[in-house]
């Protein structure tokens, strides 16, 4: 029996269960049980540390590498991939587009995302967020929506469920921009210059006395970059066209009808101040000038300052945004929990259990709303402070095959370091050095498999 796992005289210095034979026999096992685990009744997924939070951080820090704008996720993509996902479950299929006609733009503008630019990236099977992304930058396609500068916004799924008659975990990964603006574009248009005109103080009968902008209303925040003008007119009404103007340069025109009119742009709204003035054409009869922002970014919670640290029953949640929040949310299971807050930055969570699903809510004044899904940072560990890695959340992402993996590399790896020792103490190490590197090369192998994640798909 000691034969087997100790280098002796009588195995000449190789334990019977290091030897070529056997390594084969143990490779056939693990191709056996990662290949057909699920006709062996093995699971196939279990609980995956492939969360949205960390592809976008991954998938920003490819941005940033390559000189691009980082990516803000935005809450109705998010409800689109989430969407996109579930209806790929619900009608079996594993494409960009479904049997029954699906496109992933609908799932988009269901969410009310009236996207200008818009891209998807789709992948399945795999157990790791560095293993999606890495087979995503592997490929073309996928690389060059990761790295389009004609995106501002992200929203990611990650889901699962059976398909095609196996269980595995989808990623679902939309881009858009509400904007024709591109990273890189310039901000600066070209415009006109017209002479600025003021109210007449004379107003013959017969003509059209007075002119008002009723929407907007002045110092108003609008998130939808599609607005649409209307005003009210006093006084003749027959025959007349608005001219519109913003920050002094005319817009359009439009004729109106009645008592009111109204002027909607086939252009989207750049974000920024805005200040719209109404002229009836021909006349010197101007509207008062109304101020008003459009703001359809989101607020991004910064992904290093998260951290979340307890206290009996007691959680307190810190982090940093890059821009104003008005409002902010915890949900925990969809249901909102109420919490204290003294600098904004800091929540307390008092008695406190955590759902499955914890997400923090952070909007602005225009309603922009930027979630995250912070469950991960609940896991129980060693440390109180949970931060983007815990060795819970390891060992919780390791799935039944994987877990065989783990238990036949690290059998080998004691054996190698029994024989090691041995070796080295009776002076034989240096004789058998090739074929150690070979059985070492083999355990490594095997644990960059293990833990960067084996298969997946991504089209």
């Amino acid at each position: 029996m000691k034969e087997l796992f100790i280098p002796t005289k009588k195995n000449n210095y190789k334990p019977y269960l290091l030897r070529k034979g056997l390594l084969v026999f143990y490779t056939i096992i693990l191709v056996v049980v990662n290949t057909f685990g699920g006709a062996l009744g093995i699971s196939k997924i279990s609980a995956s540390d492939i969360t949205a939070t960390t592809l976008i951080s991954l998938t920003n820090q490819e941005r940033s590498a390559a000189g691009l704008n980082t990516l803000k996720t935005n809450a109705k993509l998010t409800a689109a991939a989430k969407a996109k996902a579930q209806n790929m479950f619900e009608e079996q299929y594993w494409d960009h587009f479904g049997p029954n006609g699906e496109t992933p733009w609908q799932f988009i503008i269901a969410e009310g995302y009236n996207y200008v630019y818009a891209g998807e990236n789709l992948a399945k099977g795999f157990r790791t967020s560095e293993g999606v992304v890495e087979a995503w930058m592997a490929s073309p396609t996928h690389r060059d929506n990761i790295l389009s500068k004609n995106y501002k916004d992200i929203g990611i799924a990650v889901v699962s469920g059976e398909l095609l008659g196996k269980e595995t975990i989808l990623v679902v990964q939309m881009f858009g921009n509400l904007t024709t603006e591109v990273y890189g574009s310039s901000t600066e248009t070209e415009t006109k210059t017209v002479t600025p005109v003021t109210k007449s103080t004379v107003i013959e009968s017969g003509q059209i006395k007075a002119i008002s902008i009723t929407n907007p209303k002045v110092n108003d925040i609008l998130s939808d970059p599609t607005i649409l003008i209307q005003g009210e007119v006093e006084g003749d009404k027959d025959d007349y066209t608005v001219e519109v103007y913003d920050l002094d340069s005319s817009i359009g025109e439009v004729d109106g009808e009645g008592d009111s009119w109204e002027y909607s742009s086939e252009d989207i709204w750049e974000d920024g101040s805005h200040e719209l003035e109404a002229k009836v054409k021909g006349t010197s009869v101007v509207s008062d000038k109304v101020s008003f922002t459009v703001d359809t970014s989101s607020p991004t919670i910064v992904q290093e300052s998260l951290a979340v640290i307890k206290d009996e029953n007691t959680y307190t949640i810190t982090f940093d945004t890059d821009e104003a929040w008005d409002e902010i949310k915890v949900i925990s299971n969809g249901e909102e929990v109420s919490f204290s807050s003294e600098d904004g930055t800091e929540i307390v969570l008092e008695n406190f259990t955590p759902g499955d699903s914890v997400v923090l809510s952070v909007s602005d004044e225009a309603g922009n709303t930027s979630e995250v899904d912070i469950s991960e940072y609940f896991l129980e560990g060693d440390s109180e402070e949970s931060t983007n890695f815990s060795w819970a959340l390891l060992v919780n992402s390791i799935k039944t095959t994987d877990g065989i993996n783990v238990i036949v590399a690290g059998f080998i790896l004691v054996l190698l370091s029994i024989e090691v020792f041995v070796l080295w103490r009776k002076g034989k190490l240096g004789k058998s050095i090739g074929d150690l590197f070979v059985i070492m090369l083999w355990v490594t192998i095997l644990t960059i498999g293990i833990f960067k994640g084996f298969g997946g798909i991504s089209v």
